[in-house]
């Protein structure tokens, strides 16, 4: 067999291919440089004024704005992410971001938190008060007489609907019942709403804990030692009375309205404490004369108590006027 290229080409070639091969091996190709973002901003307000504080998060890293407001991210991946911002009495925020490669710029606005919770309590707190003078409570009945569901005030602190009824089940009435509470005291006011407490030690603790807890998150101390304004129904007005008989020192006053639970031992200090007492003419003869025993055991000690028998039933108050 006869081959038609010479030793020296085929030498040629092989040393070639030889020569390519270490070449290869001593100067692999290198991988482009994966390109990363920065991320900066401010954190303020609706009013434009700078948050010192804030924490803003990107994956798992976190960071804290200073003085300025100003917060920095490095080394990020390209694409999308996700900024979460949050800082002490302002409603957090969560905003997705596309990342381009290099630098990126994003401000963040804050809102003022106005509503609050600790367990299956919340509060209102209007925006712009230096120091709030009184919490009113609106403590709910045990259930609904219609549906049978448990009733909840928290809706109405809200300014909410998401259940029919809270204490007051027509929306004008609710709307109407916000409004003036959050005209007392100047406006200088926290309403409190819950899901039902009934009327036990428990309950009271639940609330005084509430209210220190606020006083922590909103960092208005004041509202640990508030005066407190009762308005509860049914059930609601047992524990609003009860919560007086033990408590009256930080009670500047409670309506109870149309409950057949009110403790009907000695008044204690409730004695001392305006109250007003609702009964319904129509409403249950046991609920009646629960609340009559209960008036006329304090009046007779000097209480500073009012009553009023309406036509309705079990419904609650509904002259406003």
């Amino acid at each position: 067999m006869r081959f038609s290229t010479s030793f020296p080409t085929l030498a040629i070639a092989l040393v070639a291919s030889i020569f390519a091969a270490a070449c290869g091996e001593s100067d692999p190709v290198r991988p482009t440089a994966t390109a990363t973002a920065t991320v900066s901003g401010v954190v303020k307000d609706a009013t434009g004024a700078v948050i010192e504080g804030a924490s803003v998060r990107i994956g798992s890293v976190t960071v804290t704005t200073g003085a300025d407001g100003r917060f920095e991210f490095q080394n990020l991946p390209v694409g999308s992410a996700t900024i979460i911002t949050s800082a002490p009495s302002f409603d957090s925020r969560s905003e997705s971001v596309s990342l381009v490669a290099g630098a990126n710029v994003h401000e963040v606005v804050l809102e003022h938190q106005t509503l609050f919770t600790y367990g299956s309590v919340v509060a209102h707190l209007p925006l712009g008060r230096p120091e709030y003078k009184a919490a009113i409570v609106f403590l709910p009945g045990l259930r609904d007489p219609a549906t049978g569901n448990p009733l909840d005030s928290r809706p109405l602190v809200r300014g909410t609907s998401e259940v029919a009824c809270s204490i007051w089940c027509r929306p004008d009435e609710r709307t109407e019942v916000r409004r003036r509470a959050l005209e007392l005291a100047g406006g200088n006011v926290a309403l409190i709403g819950t899901s039902t407490l009934v009327d036990e030690p428990a309950s009271y603790e639940t609330l005084l804990q509430a209210l220190s807890d606020f006083g922590t998150q909103t960092l208005h101390p004041e509202l640990a030692d508030i005066p407190i304004f009762f308005v509860g129904h049914s059930m609601g007005g047992c524990t609003a009375y009860g919560f007086t008989r033990v408590h009256g020192a930080r009670v500047a006053g409670f309506m109870t309205m149309k409950g057949a639970c009110h403790n009907t031992g000695p008044s204690a200090e409730a004695a001392a404490v305006p109250g007003y007492f609702l009964i319904g003419g129509l409403d249950l003869q046991v609920r009646r004369q629960n609340i009559t025993a209960v008036f006329e055991g304090g009046r007779a000690a000097g209480a500073p108590w009012a009553v009023l028998i309406d036509a309705l039933g079990h419904e609650p108050i509904a002259d406003f006027d």
